[in-house]
């Protein structure tokens, strides 16, 4: 990207600049549901979808476009935070700006197919069927095509005529293509556009700008190079989405017309795939990286008149009930109103209870409702208008139990619900499902009735997280919790006797999708409130691919993974989205361990989020993607690595100069020792000596800088440097921001003729370390875990706890068995340094690396060098094993000079190893099959 790429956010949208504003201006009306500032978030992101990335090379042409006339880039959102509502309006601007043939690909499930497509004619393309509809626009496939439950060959959903199309193209009329994201429909889309398109877009004398945009662009649309190498070309394990995406506008034989020119967009909140794919492959985003916002309390003030950092929320002053509810509020900001419970263990307990949480959120959701009707009354009546029945109707109010990937377990959960409600046995529970409507039976009433503490309890709950939610937000009162005995004739009349349960996935017996959304019934001609206004969905991996469960307040997880990937179970957090009108009712009820693993996955997405808005500004390199402690950031890439940032608990440097030369290391360690106190070590006999004061991170940092090898000058223009400046971008996205002068990783670059290529074990990247440990003392940074604490996030660690029990690092130099050094700076200390005698390869670099070691050292002994400033201290040496190697979180640290010199080598040189305490920062960069980073 290039040029200025810092936007705005604005209160009251923006006037629309554009000169046909006809497309965006309808879909804006349509947009009641959004406040003023989130419209105009919503249009400032979409605009800079279409400048900086649709129209990032500028308008269609070959002077400034890619060779193959394609760009490629990846928009990052958030889960259900309004993804769809961007593509579409990225679609009006687009079609305003005349963009010719837009191609949504709409989810790879039936159900998602049609839930865009409706949305789409809604929203998009409002407005009743009609001559002027037709007019403006060529929509395949048509509505009664792809809304039918008819059976119809993919050639019949895909057909248009080649005359209809080139008289609209002609015209400037746009074709807008709604595609299921499936190999056969892809293709059969694929020769229509070859069939009715192409031919017309090549007679045209002026570029035809295509534009795809792929939602959930990391459900089938990611290609592995690594698992797909060697392949055969007509393996059935070759994946065909991919393929048949580009298919969309590739050339099969020089068939694609020459002034046809696609862009690619994929949407996604999970994105680490799609930027871990190899650059080759078709769909990668090569081009352009852009992250949509989402409203909060936080984040930098609208403020039109200067240029505004990006963050990943903006301020929405219409308050809580605007705001989104993602990680940041169930993981961090309710932590307090305890909207996450941790099971027990008991599944039938914790069913149960979970149960009772939503029953009872359900009821308190209803007495809050002014003018409508409760589900029970709603099952059977009709109305004689659609609008009537939307009125009398309340907002839904769903649950989603996850019991397990197993889709037979989907129905067995189910029938648990039913049976813990008082259905007789398993095969009424089981039968009732397949009557489509399982509602709650009437023994539940005489249930509650028996038990009602159990029940009642939640009203005490709701009202603590009432409370603790208006404290963290700032309003002015809690949220009322009405009183157990009007919450329980709510129970016993409306919501227990009107809530179903529904199983929703893949198997043929399983309901299609939810339905909240009045229907007509043709053999009535009447109109029906939705079927799912109080419903328990039972799901499985169905529900984490763009379905929408509307008005979710409560969650059951009891899916585990024994490999857990954060972008699949990202994906899965369905009780993300915009619940701030009744957060305080939500509960996400899952194993201790799952929900620590749900909160690192939300630190490291912002982490990513962080890196991608930076990348916007163009102030960082491509955004780095990040495991985390305990888990993968993705598994549709085979071998990733893990590059760590902390260098391990005893880094040792193997370089050293060849001593042909006076070591101006030799001269730094001199300058040290003769500036500062120092005494001996010893432990049997002397060891070496030691500087009597420490020094602190910053202070070791800089000492380890000076170190200059001759053979080593790699600069910060390599993919380690990338890697330290995302670290470096990130932490400075934090306030407060590191002063504009300061750089973590600071390698030497040569004077002359190429760099040094970059070790992985960088000597460099040590000193780079220590120096973010500082600057993470102040910095709740993102993406960043604490050695020696499993599930331990810098972002929620104690900082003024972490700021007393930083470490101090011990300055020493060991003794060797050689010859006394007689000559340089090191000779005139005033004490004499026997010099080591390690041995050195071939290649300049030493074969060993810490000196002596002795496991079984009594008491009087000594254990080894690593532990060689215990000594000096005079304490306790700790027991480290292969399995815990790190010293305790708080210990000193140290920084242990050898000085090597053989019988015939004129000068001594230095090395050096550092010992590292635990209770750092520590992140894990995702890498390719050969790379060092990612990138």
């Amino acid at each position: 990207m290039t040029g200025d790429a810092t936007e705005r956010v604005y209160f009251d949208a923006p006037t629309s600049t554009a000169k046909d504003s006809f497309w965006w201006d309808r879909y804006g009306a349509e947009l009641t549901a959004l406040t003023s500032t989130a419209r105009g978030a919503l249009q400032t992101d979409c605009a800079y979808i279409l400048d900086r990335g649709i129209f990032g090379s500028g308008e269609p042409n070959a002077a400034t476009w890619p060779v193959n006339r394609t760009r490629t880039g990846l928009v990052m959102g958030s889960v259900q935070s309004g993804k769809t509502a961007s593509m579409f309006g990225v679609t009006a601007l687009a079609l305003d700006r005349g963009v010719n043939i837009v191609v949504i690909l709409a989810g790879s499930r039936l159900s998602l197919w049609r839930q865009t497509y409706e949305r789409l004619g809604e929203q998009l393309d409002a407005g009743e069927d009609s001559a002027a509809k037709i007019t403006r626009r060529l929509l395949c496939p048509a509505r009664g095509v792809a809304l039918s439950g008819a059976s119809t060959s993919l050639q019949d959903t895909y057909r248009l005529s080649s005359a209809q199309v080139r008289r609209k193209l002609a015209q400037g009329r746009p074709l807008i293509v709604v595609a299921m994201k499936q190999a056969n429909h892809l293709y059969a889309l694929g020769n229509m556009l070859r069939d009715s398109v192409f031919d017309a877009v090549g007679e045209l004398e002026h570029p035809v700008h295509m534009l795809v945009l792929d939602d959930e662009a990391d459900d089938g649309s990611v290609l592995d190079a690594a698992v797909e190498a060697g392949q055969d070309p007509l393996s059935p394990n070759l994946k065909q989405i991919p393929r048949a995406i580009a298919d969309l506008w590739e050339p099969r034989a020089g068939d694609a017309p020459s002034n046809l020119y696609t862009t690619y967009v994929g949407y996604t909140a999970t994105p680490q795939a799609n930027l871990l794919q190899e650059d080759h492959n078709p769909l990668a985003p090569r081009n352009f990286v852009i992250s949509l916002r989402t409203p909060l309390d936080v984040g930098h003030p609208v403020d039109p008149a200067r240029s505004a950092p990006r963050t990943s929320t903006y301020p929405e002053p219409a308050g809580i009930d605007y705001y989104y509810t993602g990680g940041e509020v169930y993981y961090a900001r309710g932590a307090s109103a305890q909207l996450c419970i941790e099971l027990t263990g008991r599944a039938d307990d914790d069913l149960g209870e979970a149960v009772r949480a939503f029953l009872v959120a359900g009821a308190i959701r209803h007495h809050r409702t002014v003018g409508a009707s409760g589900p029970y009354s709603l099952a059977d009546a009709d109305f004689d208008t659609r609008g009537a029945a939307l009125s009398a109707s309340p907002e839904p109010h769903s649950m989603l139990f996850h019991p397990a990937a197993d889709i037979e377990r989907h129905f067995t959960g189910a029938e648990d619900i039913l049976l813990w409600a008082g259905i007789s046995d398993r095969a009424a529970a089981r039968e009732l499902l397949r009557s489509g409507d399982a509602r709650l039976p009437a023994s539940l009433i005489s249930k509650m009735l028996g038990e009602q503490s159990l029940w009642e309890a939640w009203i005490d709950r709701y009202r603590h997280s009432s409370a603790e939610i208006a404290t963290e937000f700032n309003l002015f009162n809690p949220r009322t919790i009405p009183d157990w005995p009007v919450v329980r004739q709510i129970l016993e009349t409306e919501i227990i006797p009107g809530t179903r349960v529904s199983v929703v996935n893949s198997d043929p017996n399983a309901d299609d999708r939810p339905e909240y959304k009045p229907s007509f019934e043709e053999t009535t001609g009447r109109w029906r409130a939705g079927r799912d206004l109080s419903t328990i969905f039972v799901s499985g991996n169905v529900m984490s691919r763009g379905l929408t469960l509307e008005g979710m307040t409560t969650a059951l997880f009891q899916r585990g993974s024994n490999n857990p990937y954060a972008d699949t179970q990202m994906q899965m957090q369905r009780w993300f989205g915009y619940r701030g009108k009744y957060i305080e009712l939500c509960r996400v009820f899952a194993a201790r361990q799952q929900i620590d693993l749900f909160s690192a996955y939300h630190d490291i997405d912002e982490a990513l989020r962080e890196g991608i808005a930076a990348k916007m500004t163009g102030e960082a390199p491509s955004p780095v993607v990040l495991h985390g402690m305990g888990f993968l950031a993705t598994g549709k890439i085979a071998n990733l690595g893990r590059t760590p940032l902390c260098p391990s608990s005893r880094p040792f440097v193997t370089l050293i100069n060849d001593g042909q030369a006076p070591d101006p290391n030799a001269q730094l360690v001199a300058d040290l020792f003769a500036a500062e106190p120092s005494s001996d070590v010893t432990v049997g006999r002397t060891r070496g000596r030691a500087l009597d004061d420490t020094l602190s991170l910053t202070e070791a940092a800089d000492l380890l800088d000076q170190l200059v090898f001759d053979s080593y000058r790699p600069g910060r223009d390599n993919r380690l440097g990338e890697l330290w400046d995302q670290v470096q971008t990130r932490v400075s996205a934090t306030l407060p921001p590191l002063p504009s002068d300061t750089w973590l990783y600071n390698p030497p670059g040569p004077s002359e003729g190429e760099p040094s290529l970059v070790r992985l074990d960088c000597p460099y990247a040590i000193p780079a370390y220590l120096r973010l440990w500082e600057a993470c003392l102040t910095r709740p940074v993102r993406g960043l875990f604490v050695i020696g604490e499993p599930s331990g996030r810098w972002s929620m660690a104690d900082l003024r706890n972490k700021q007393r029990h930083q470490p101090r690092f011990t300055v020493g130099i060991r003794y060797g068995a050689g010859d006394p050094i007689k000559d340089g700076p090191l000779a005139e200390l005033g004490f004499s340094i026997p010099a080591t005698q390690k041995r050195v390869g071939i290649e300049g670099e030493l074969e060993t690396t810490w000196g002596a070691n002795d496991p079984s050292a009594g008491p009087h002994g000594y254990r080894g060098d690593e532990f060689f400033d215990y000594y000096h201290r005079g304490e306790p040496v700790p027991l480290l094993s292969g399995s815990a190697p790190w010293r305790p979180a708080g210990s000193h640290g140290q920084i242990l000079f050898y000085v090597n010199q053989f019988p015939q080598q004129p000068h001594p040189a230095v090395t050096v190893g550092i010992c590292i305490p635990a209770g750092g920062p520590e992140q894990f960069a995702a890498t390719r099959t050969g790379s060092l980073v990612a990138g």
